[in-house]
């Protein structure tokens, strides 16, 4: 089975379970002949917008989870006044890159309502 297969399959599992361990999948459904590096390497280049690797590259998790997840954090952090810390335990299973791709994306969707919201106003 090629890699290509094996995501997909990753994929529709996430979708029910938000996060599977590489190694327990691939054991479960018997897919010894595909190397873990080599599948790693296509989820980065390749689904990363479906998917992220945690920092051990051990567990796959949906991108949506963690995409909401790393919302609700930063808009509680503004809610509570506290800094938001990417360093924190809340963070530390995931790659910075992954995060800080993340956190820019959020930031220029809040940016991009922002910018809407006082369009809106001033033609009013």
């Amino acid at each position: 089975m090629e890699s290509k297969d094996i995501i997909e399959l990753i994929i529709e599992k996430i979708e029910s379970k938000s996060y599977i361990n590489i190694s327990d999948f691939l054991l479960k459904n018997n897919l010894n002949d595909i190397k873990i590096k080599d599948l790693i390497k296509e989820i980065e280049e390749k689904y990363n917008d479906q998917l992220i690797l945690n920092s051990k590259n051990t567990e796959v998790y949906s991108y949506d989870l963690v995409y909401d997840y790393f919302k609700l954090k930063l808009f509680r952090s503004l809610e509570t006044g506290r800094d938001f810390d990417l360093g924190s335990d809340d963070f530390k299973v995931f790659k910075s890159d992954d995060l800080i791709r993340i956190y820019s994306i959020i930031d220029s969707e809040f940016f991009d309502y922002l910018k809407d919201y006082l369009n809106g106003c001033i033609k009013k």
